[in-house]
């Protein structure tokens, strides 16, 4: 190969194509961080729905994403610094603003014009400290979703990594009929009582309303939350990757979840959990409790998940066999189905009652 074939004149370099096969193929907004992840000065790395991405402040303390990706020489920006409201790349120090278009090559030519050239650049939102970014296809909503703190709750929040797909995280929220097993002791015991639950199907996903259901006996957080108190439990799917449960014991208690879940690629989740705890004036000591007792819930289900996602990597295949306890996380399956196919809801919306052992 001689010099000539390898010349590239800078002033040739074009625009980079985003060519990474995204996760979920629907438009939607997806949560790329905590707002606490991100202080001033540093870039961060994340995976969106199977794109790199670049997260950033400016010097205004505005969120900016781009494609993490240089495209000068590919190198990946988050490797960078922050300079005043540009990010600088590692390797030769070009520098992009938050649209992504190049603004300064430090090693031009003097008689060189800046390349006509840009990095992808994502809307990106701060709100209620999350960030969230949507990847640019038509049909995404104006705003991301708001899940405010009540300053009446304690608050928590964790953040991990699942080797499973957003849906079956998703199901395994919905599926209460894991969790005398999975997490005995801890929440739930072996199955015992006939219980009632209504399934709905809604315009953004599936409720389910566990009905019937009490601590009376229960040798788990249920009992400490609520001794012999009526337990109102609702699970809820909002598609494409989010899922909102409600625990009502008596008239005192409440714990609120919302987990969000962002697809990294195929088989990798991070998955982000704000959970809320309500419980008068011992509220803030109830929250440590239930904060430890979800800690150990949360390590049995990835457990479970990365299993599930292993076996099923490596069969090449899924093969469910569904009961009547499976029906929630059944009808939630052909929801996300639907969605991702953009036929969702296609139809009426459908009710159903079931009675299984809880």
């Amino acid at each position: 190969m001689n010099a000539e074939t390898l010349e590239l004149p800078i002033r040739d370099t074009r625009i980079a194509e985003l060519s990474v096969k995204q996760v979920l193929p629907t438009p939607a907004w997806f949560l790329a961080a905590r707002g606490d992840e991100l202080p001033r000065g540093a870039p961060l790395a994340r995976a969106v729905n199977g794109v790199p991405v670049v997260l950033y402040r400016d010097s205004t303390g505005r969120v900016a994403a781009l494609e993490d990706r240089c495209p000068h020489k590919n190198v990946a920006l988050s490797l960078g610094r922050v300079r005043g409201d540009t990010l600088q790349c590692w390797y030769h120090g070009w520098r992009f603003n938050r649209i992504g278009v190049v603004v300064d090559v430090p090693c031009h030519s003097p008689t060189e014009k800046i390349p006509a050239c840009a990095v992808r650049a994502f809307p990106a939102v701060e709100r209620d400290e999350w960030i969230w970014v949507t990847l640019g296809a038509d049909g995404a909503p104006a705003e991301p979703p708001s899940y405010p703190r009540d300053d009446a709750y304690g608050w928590f929040e964790l953040q991990n990594v699942i080797h499973a797909p957003v849906d079956l995280i998703l199901e395994n929220g919905l599926d209460c009929s894991h969790t005398g097993f999975a997490h005995e002791g801890l929440f739930r015991s072996a199955p015992r009582d006939d219980i009632r639950a209504r399934i709905e199907e809604t315009a953004t996903g599936v409720r389910v309303e566990t009905l019937d259901e009490h601590s009376a006996g229960a040798k788990d957080v249920r009992s400490v939350l609520g001794r012999r108190q009526q337990i109102r439990h609702v699970d809820e799917v909002i598609l494409p990757h989010t899922l909102r449960v409600d625990y009502w014991i008596g008239d005192h208690a409440h714990v609120v979840t919302i987990l969000v879940a962002t697809p990294e690629d195929e088989f990798r989740t991070r998955v982000y959990t704000r959970m809320g705890v309500r419980y008068g004036w011992l509220t803030p000591l109830v929250t440590r409790y239930v904060r430890w007792v979800t800690q150990k819930v949360v390590a049995q289900d990835i457990a479970i998940l990365n299993s599930q996602g292993e076996r099923i990597r490596r069969y090449g295949r899924r093969e469910f066999r569904n009961v009547t306890a499976d029906l929630p996380a059944a009808w939630m399956q052909r929801a996300f189905r639907g969605f991702l196919d953009g036929r969702y809801p296609s139809g009426p919306l459908r009710t159903r009652e079931i009675t299984y052992k809880l």
